[in-house]
C-alpha cells in the first residue's frame, strides 16, 4: 500500500479531519467546562437572594445599593451557567466527532488493506499459473 493511495482515499481524509476537529473540540470543551464549573462554584447562590426581602423598607437609592451585589452575583452565575451549557455541547460534539473520525479512518484503512491483499492475491495467482 502506497502513501499516495492512502492520501487519495476521501473516506480516510474525512476521518482524519473529523479526528482533528473532534480532538480540538474535546480539549476546548473540557478546559472551558472545568473553568466555568469552578466559576459556578465560586459564584454559587449564597442565600442572599432571599434575604433581601427581609430588609426593612428603604428608599430607592439605598435599596439599589444594597441589592447591587446580589444582582451582580446572580447575573454572573446565570452567565456562567449558560456558558457552561454551551461548552458541554462543544465537549459532547468533540467526542462524537472523534468517534466518527476514528470509525471512518479505521474503515478506510481496512478497505485499503483488503483491496491491497486481493490485488496481491490475484498477482500471485497469475504469476503461479501463467496464461497459455
Amino acid at each position: 500500500m502506497k502513501i499516495r493511495e492512502v492520501c487519495s482515499n476521501l473516506i480516510f481524509i474525512a476521518g482524519l479531519a473529523c479526528l482533528v476537529l473532534g480532538i480540538g473540540n474535546w480539549v476546548v470543551g473540557s478546559v472551558e467546562t472545568s473553568k466555568y464549573r469552578s466559576l459556578l462554584n465560586k459564584t454559587a447562590r449564597t442565600g442572599l437572594e432571599e434575604s433581601y426581602r427581609n430588609f426593612e423598607q428603604l428608599d430607592q437609592q439605598k435599596n439599589e445599593e444594597a441589592l447591587r451585589r446580589i444582582n451582580e452575583n446572580r447575573e454572573k452565575f446565570n452567565a456562567a451557567r449558560v456558558k457552561l451549557n454551551f461548552f458541554y455541547v462543544v465537549l459532547t460534539g468533540g467526542r462524537i466527532l472523534f468517534l466518527l473520525g476514528l470509525v471512518l479512518a479505521v474503515a478506510a484503512l481496512i478497505r485499503l488493506i483488503r483491496t491491497e491483499a486481493q490485488s496481491n492475491k490475484r498477482r500471485m495467482i497469475q504469476n503461479r499459473w501463467p496464461a497459455p
